[in-house]
């Protein structure tokens, strides 16, 4: 999984210009509040799920690794991942399916 900086790619973009950062259909954008507690495993079998630190940063736990999406950044989760949130997330964030 990658993490990209939305500020950092929003700096760079040439002004007025649209950049698609993820496309899907039917899908849904959903904030969630996550605070200091034991999150499940998840796993979303049949699409992406795109994860945005809209404020505060977060722990994503795969069964194989461990990364931290800070503020301004985003992290897709590819299908079929099992993965959760670290206990010590404390994040506003949006997260899109599709």
């Amino acid at each position: 999984m990658k993490i990209e900086n939305i500020n950092e790619l929003g700096n760079s973009l040439e002004v007025d210009k649209d950049h698609v950062l993820k496309e899907f259909q039917k899908g849904s954008l959903l904030p969630i509040n996550l605070k200091e507690q034991e999150y499940k495993y998840e796993v979303h079998a049949s699409v992406d799920e795109m994860i945005i630190a809209f404020q505060g940063d977060f722990v994503l736990e795969t069964e194989t690794e461990s990364v931290t999406v800070s503020e301004g950044s985003m992290i897709t989760v590819p299908k079929g991942v099992k993965h959760r949130f670290g206990y010590e997330s404390n994040a506003l964030i949006l997260v899109a399916f599709g």
